[in-house]
């Protein structure tokens, strides 16, 4: 996988097209029936003719269908055999191409690396190349190359050379025409190189331009009504986005309405209970004055309300004869709970008595209690 995405930075958008639209068509010809495949594909079927001790072997392939056979003829019929091979299955003899395998040290290999300025022109620089840089001579040999982008971004040429007196050689030995050869093959191996003698113009004919043209029509259409659909439903899920963000909207509001109403309706409801059942100031300065005695005076009596009911405090500040005893007596109201001296007694000289500061927390009403609790 990181060869290939080095592979594919190294290629320019242009290469990147190309091989976009191969797969493409590799892809479509696997869907189509094999016969409209076998139409629209632009390769043509070839035979291979390998001489060997045994004889020939003759090899036809055919990369619209995938076919790869081979078979092998003494060496005296080799042409009478290609017919019946050709014909054996339904192919006619003018749409094969015919080539030949020679021995591997019958090739000249060289590699260049030209910069990518050159990509348009290779056809022309490549032959001019070697016969600038070798000692052959154009009438004599047969040439051919493929070219690659290289990592770095020019352009990797490798090219093929065999000298014509080989392909001519052979051709006599099989009894074939070396005008009828297009191509020719090094060594035994599948991948090995090949030199196209030949490149004949590929007339292409009326029913395949047809069908291609519809088949494209098709995908065109098939495009556009799936990129109509989409268009469609992406406007459809557009308009319900916008009517959800509106009833979110509407449902929030409500929902704060809601909320504020049902804080509204408890404070009111605490409110009256307050009313009605916590003791008031009046209640609080009533139960002061029943319960302090006649040696104790006040100066100061401040009612404190808390965060709920149960905080509300009573804070007393006076003289008294017995300062001390006054926290019982607070303690033994049935309106003060938790007395307590909240500073120290102090003897005051000019009123004779002691100086007192004390705090109590209102008793809450049974009924008020239970509401709070």
């Amino acid at each position: 996988m990181g060869s290939l995405l080095t592979t594919a930075g190294a290629m320019r958008p242009r290469e990147l097209v190309r091989s976009a639209i191969r797969w493409w068509c590799a892809e479509l010809a696997n869907l189509l029936p094999q016969r409209i495949a076998a139409v629209l594909a632009t390769g043509r079927p070839r035979v291979v003719v390998d001489l060997g001790a045994t004889g020939c072997r003759l090899r036809l392939s055919d990369p619209r269908i995938g076919m790869d056979i081979s078979e092998t003829s003494p060496e005296e019929s080799v042409t009478t055999a290609m017919a019946a091979l050709v014909k054996r299955h339904g192919l006619d003899r003018a749409d094969v191409e015919l080539g030949l395998r020679l021995p591997e040290q019958s090739v000249f290999r060289r590699d260049i690396v030209l910069p990518a300025e050159a990509r348009n022109a290779i056809d022309t620089i490549v032959p001019q190349d070697l016969l600038r840089r070798t000692p052959f001579r154009a009438e004599d040999i047969y040439s051919d190359y493929v070219s690659s982008a290289a990592p770095d971004g020019r352009v990797a040429v490798r090219q093929w050379v065999t000298r014509r007196q080989h392909v001519q050689q052979r051709a006599d030995e099989l009894g074939l025409p070396a005008d009828q050869i297009t191509f020719v093959e090094f060594g035994a191996d599948e991948a090995a190189p090949t030199i196209r003698l030949a490149r004949k113009p590929t007339a292409r004919q009326p029913l395949r331009i047809a069908i291609a043209a519809l088949c494209c029509s098709a995908v065109i259409l098939a495009g556009g009504l799936a990129a109509l659909t989409y268009v469609r439903q992406q406007a459809a899920l557009d308009r319900l986005d916008a009517e959800i963000m509106v009833a979110r909207r509407n449902a929030e509001r409500v929902r704060t309405m809601v909320e504020q109403l049902r804080e509204r309706r408890t404070t009111l409801s605490r409110l009256r209970l307050q009313r009605s059942e916590l003791p008031g100031l009046i209640d609080v300065w009533d139960e002061a004055t029943r319960i302090l005695p006649r040696h104790s005076w006040l100066t100061e009596l401040r009612l404190t309300e808390g965060a709920n009911a149960r905080g509300t405090t009573v804070t007393l500040t006076g003289f008294s004869a017995a300062a001390p005893s006054l926290v019982s007596i607070f303690d033994g109201s049935k309106l003060f709970v938790d007395a307590a001296l909240t500073s120290p007694v102090a003897m005051d000289p000019i009123e004779g008595r002691e100086r007192f500061s004390l705090q109590a927390r209102v008793r809450l009403p049974d009924a008020l209690k239970e509401a709070t609790q």
